[in-house]
């Protein structure tokens, strides 16, 4: 990997809002609820940002040593690192730092699927994502014949919470996950079940709330998800996620939200991956997904208090919300990724194209779509 690069990105996007050129869309993910009918804050809508290729050039950076058992992935500028150990009875103990969990946890880390645009893994449990840039620890041991338990944890932190007048009104928002996870080879095909809790602090699955609606409650989510994936043939595989998540309701959370019901979500991924289709370095993906979608739960938000024209007492009023969304966002990526010149010395070419169906399960937003190319050269 040579020590500095060039990049540069050309991107067409069309969003709700109207059509743009822009760089790229902003990786955070999107909130689980339709945003227009609720009082939770908006679905990030994608922005000019450098990011739309990030998870690619994520992994064009990405160095790797290996060996005597021992494995290292890296950044360069030291944002990220993996490491791995396995022993002789083929135990695997894994560590990392900069949001690099799927090298280790869940069908990412099988190298069976498709090259992605976003910075959230589509083919693990969405609940990984929403403990952003974590740092991890798990251990791998082997279970018969083909197959292996995977046991680990994650932690991460969100955004500093601050009022109008720039005092923290908490510390940075904490996110802890462990997770068990249970892979079984059989051939050409492996399958992986995944039961998991997430722990937040001043956050409900992932988003980033308003000081008014901030909370000092710690939600939290039980979840499972099954990955599966097939390869067809050396140079090509079928892979497919789904998952389903629980968050306990809440009680008091002083604040606005007086009070927030048992809240269900769904989410699943199909794709297909496929390298060395023209030359011998190219890569070709197509995932089609839905994000993670709220399926039941209410909320009430509090209001004002009123006083009652008989007895002129004071009194608090709550409106209940339905967070179900009324539409399904639908996401379609097309990714391909070739090498410039003899074995890549001039460079790389990727190009993407990105679809999005109601996008943030929001029922009145137009469709988004992108177009980008991405070439790279290191130097």
């Amino acid at each position: 990997m040579k020590p500095f690069a060039l990049a540069v990105s050309f991107a067409a996007a069309s969003l709700a809002s109207g059509p743009v050129w822009a760089a790229g869309p902003d990786t955070s993910t999107s909130s689980p609820f339709e945003t227009n009918r609720t009082a939770l804050p908006p679905a990030l809508q994608w922005s000019p940002s450098a990011q739309w290729f990030a998870t690619m050039d994520r992994q064009g950076a990405m160095q790797e040593r290996q060996g005597n058992g021992m494995s290292l992935s890296y950044l360069a500028d030291g944002s990220a690192v993996a490491a791995s150990r396995r022993d002789g009875r083929g135990t695997v103990v894994g560590v990392g730092a900069g949001g690099m969990s799927g090298q280790f946890f869940g069908l990412e880390a099988s190298g069976l699927t498709p090259l992605e645009i976003a910075a959230t893994d589509r083919f693990n449990a969405p609940y990984y994502g929403m403990v952003r840039d974590a740092s991890h620890a798990g251990v791998s041991i082997v279970a018969g014949d083909g197959g292996r338990l995977r046991f680990g944890a994650l932690s991460g932190q969100g955004m500093v919470q601050t009022d109008p007048f720039g005092q923290a009104i908490n510390d940075r928002s904490k996110r802890f996950l462990s997770s068990a996870e249970f892979e079984q080879k059989m051939g050409r095909a492996v399958g992986i079940v995944s039961v998991g809790v997430l722990r937040e602090n001043g956050s409900m699955l992932g988003s980033q709330l308003v000081q008014s609606l901030a909370f000092t409650t710690n939600p939290t989510t039980t979840f499972t998800s099954l990955s599966v994936g097939y390869a067809l043939s050396p140079s090509s595989s079928l892979v497919a996620m789904a998952s389903s998540g629980r968050t306990a309701g809440l009680g008091t959370t002083d604040s606005l939200l007086a009070q927030v019901s048992e809240v269900r979500t769904v989410a699943y991924s199909f794709g297909y991956s496929a390298k060395q289709l023209w030359r011998k370095d190219d890569r070709f993906g197509l995932t089609f997904a839905m994000p993670a979608k709220v399926r039941s739960g209410v909320l009430a938000l509090g209001g004002p208090a009123l006083q009652s024209p008989l007895t002129g007492a004071l009194g608090d009023v709550t409106q209940p919300l339905n967070l179900h969304p009324t539409a399904t966002e639908r996401d379609l990526e097309m990714t391909y990724s070739t090498g410039v010149g003899s074995d890549a010395r001039q460079g790389r070419v990727t190009g993407a194209m990105m679809w999005r169906v109601n996008p943030g399960h929001d029922a009145t937003a137009k469709p988004d779509w992108m177009l980008g190319v991405r070439y790279v050269r290191g130097f």
